[in-house]
């Protein structure tokens, strides 16, 4: 992922300046979910380690989301934050599910259970809510739509959630024309799709860098 992203910053022009801010996402399956209540920042380590592989050479940091009151616990890259910051200086930095569950709070409904479903090439994350409380935050990596379709599917099952009832909001990289909505569609009644505005932060709208690339 380094080498990528030399390689667009030193093709692009308008990233050769000096930015009043820079912000990073990263998008990895790294993560996992803690409440605030059963935090400890002493153990990073020991919440991570339960959900995904990590070395003990990882760098582990978190995001409080105040609104939820959870913590996403996650691992960025040391290598792509060193060359940010020797590049750019001071940044800031989140993991992209913190970003998706402070969003997807906002639309969530206050009568029913919904799922949400983010979607990037290949992969996509899953949350959902039943009346705004979260019942389940993951990722997931895909290469078909029967494969797009299993997962979403295994999630309402693991829920105990029903496709005829239950609602599925998609966003991300999917259109009324994709072969994954024509697919999903046939399978769970309620389907909506939200503008990429919606799931889209303000810090993050209108910027310079935006690529289909996960960090």
């Amino acid at each position: 992922a380094l080498i990528e992203i030399k390689k667009i910053i030193e093709a692009t022009p308008n990233l050769q300046q000096n930015f009043e801010e820079v912000v990073v996402v990263y998008v990895n399956e790294l993560f996992t979910v803690v409440p605030q209540a059963l935090f400890d920042e002493k153990h990073l380590t020991d919440y991570l380690k339960f959900n995904t592989k990590i070395l003990k050479t990882d760098f582990i940091v978190y995001d409080e989301l105040e609104a939820l009151e959870l913590v996403n616990i996650y691992v960025p890259y040391a290598n792509i934050n060193n060359f940010f910051f020797d590049h750019f200086g001071t940044f800031t930095y989140f993991h992209s599910q913190s970003i998706l569950l402070n969003n997807t709070l906002a639309l969530a409904s206050t009568q029913t259970a919904e799922v949400f479903v983010h979607v990037r090439p290949n992969t996509l994350s899953v949350i959902a809510y039943q009346e705004k409380k979260l019942l389940l935050s993951n990722q997931f990596n895909f290469d078909t739509p029967q494969d797009f379709v299993y997962y979403i599917l295994f999630c309402y099952e693991q829920l105990q959630l029903n496709p005829e009832i239950h609602p599925l909001v998609l966003s991300g990289a999917i259109t009324k024309e994709d072969a994954n909505y024509e697919y999903i569609y046939q399978y769970v009644r309620e389907v909506r799709l939200v503008p990429p505005e919606t799931t889209t932060p303000e810090e993050l709208k209108n910027t310079i860098l935006n690529y289909p690339l996960s960090l």
